[in-house]
């Protein structure tokens, strides 16, 4: 394997091997060795409506629960009909979009 010490790879070996930059680099960024305040994080729009959106998943569905439960009596009871044609059409439908994304 040969990492060249430029760009995303050198910066992957450095954190997969635990290297360290020595002093000598360090002095080349004044900047950075003068910078003793609090560390900032931010998060960028895209990263904020990823949060957002995991939340909603998150959060129970009433609709979803209240058919499921009604799915599930129809089973107990006996009076479950599965639709062979509506099953295929939803599988076809699952993987033609997957093939499209």
């Amino acid at each position: 394997m040969q990492i060249s010490g430029h760009g995303k790879a050198d910066h992957l070996a450095k954190l997969l091997l635990g290297v360290q930059e020595t002093e000598q680099a360090g002095a080349k960024h004044p900047a950075a060795q003068k910078q003793t305040g609090k560390d900032e994080v931010h998060i960028s729009e895209q990263a904020k409506e990823l949060q957002r959106i995991r939340a909603l998943a998150g959060e129970p569905d009433e609709a979803r629960a209240e058919r499921v439960e009604r799915i599930r009596q129809s089973i107990d009871s006996g009076t479950y009909d599965v639709s062979g044609r509506k099953v295929g059409d939803a599988i076809l439908k699952q993987v033609l979009t997957d093939a499209v994304l």
